[in-house]
């Protein structure tokens, strides 16, 4: 049987038209966004959809001016993704050609590329996830995308970082990207 093809925009279509909450830097390139109402669960409070960009480089524009990548000073990263808390997400663009995402914030453009940093990576590996209700994920890496549905947990150290765990019991919608 044949998997449906995913449609990114559809996934998002619940978040676009309204901005992000808590948009934070987290360790090495990691960016994370909350999205719709507020969830408490396990005594930290969380976007009822979260958008984690994970193993991949980014640059954030504002126009055709480059602000800031995921090289930068930690202090000049948190000050310009921070703005992006007041605009709201109006699209995103995947390539799967070069296996870029473009996510759009009014005039601003977070685009997300595959990490250099990796020396094999594979389909454990993903550029960015996309957490959505009723415990479906959706990612996005080196084997393509794919949405999951599975267990997603945030988990918190120390108030700080964060990062997502995805026991997917099911692959339920995927497209492979060829080289």
């Amino acid at each position: 049987m044949k998997a449906a093809a995913v449609d990114i925009r559809q996934c998002f279509q619940p978040v676009l038209g309204t901005p992000p909450w808590r948009v934070k830097a987290g360790v090495g390139s990691f960016l994370t966004f909350e999205f719709g109402p507020r969830i408490r669960t396990d005594g930290h409070v969380h976007g009822r959809w979260h958008l984690w960009i994970y193993l991949s480089n980014w640059k954030l524009f504002r126009g055709e001016r480059q602000l800031v990548d995921s090289d930068a000073d930690r202090k000049l990263i948190a000050i310009s993704t921070r703005r992006l808390e007041g605009e709201s997400l109006t699209d995103v663009d995947f390539n799967a050609r070069t296996r870029k995402t473009t996510f759009s914030f009014g005039d601003f453009r977070l685009v997300v590329s595959p990490a250099d940093y990796l020396d094999r990576p594979d389909e454990r590996d993903h550029y960015w996830i996309f957490v959505m209700p009723d415990n479906e994920v959706l990612a996005v890496g080196p084997a393509g995308m794919r949405v999951e549905q599975g267990d997603a947990r945030h988990t918190f150290v120390d108030g700080k970082k964060q990062k997502i765990k995805i026991h997917p019991t099911h692959v339920t919608r995927q497209i492979t990207l060829e080289d």
